[in-house]
């Protein structure tokens, strides 16, 4: 067989599944976002985070971020001393530092 109708042959059955997908699926996309939007809307209230709950959950973040500033001065410090801190020698070795 010839290979310029074999090529039109695949590109027509893939084009015709293309149609034919977008066809049987567009209808069924449509209903499922439908269903998810009424149980959005539908949503328990007692499921949303309050505002009490959500100042206090950005005051815990904003007191971790506070930590993880400090420790991270700590770390720098002790970074620092060890660098200053003069390296002892051991006898016998051939460091070449």
């Amino acid at each position: 067989m010839d290979p310029e109708i074999i090529a039109g042959m695949v590109f027509s059955i893939v084009v015709l599944l293309m149609v034919g997908s977008f066809v049987l699926l567009y209808p069924l996309s449509r209903q499922l976002a439908h269903l998810v939007r009424r149980r959005l809307n539908e949503a328990d209230p007692a499921d949303s985070i309050s505002r009490g709950d959500a100042e206090k959950l950005a005051t815990a973040i904003q007191q971790l971020a506070l930590g993880m500033e400090a420790l991270n001065e700590r770390q720098d410090f002790v970074e620092r001393l060890l660098e200053e801190r003069p390296r002892p020698s051991i006898e016998g070795s051939t460091d070449p530092s």
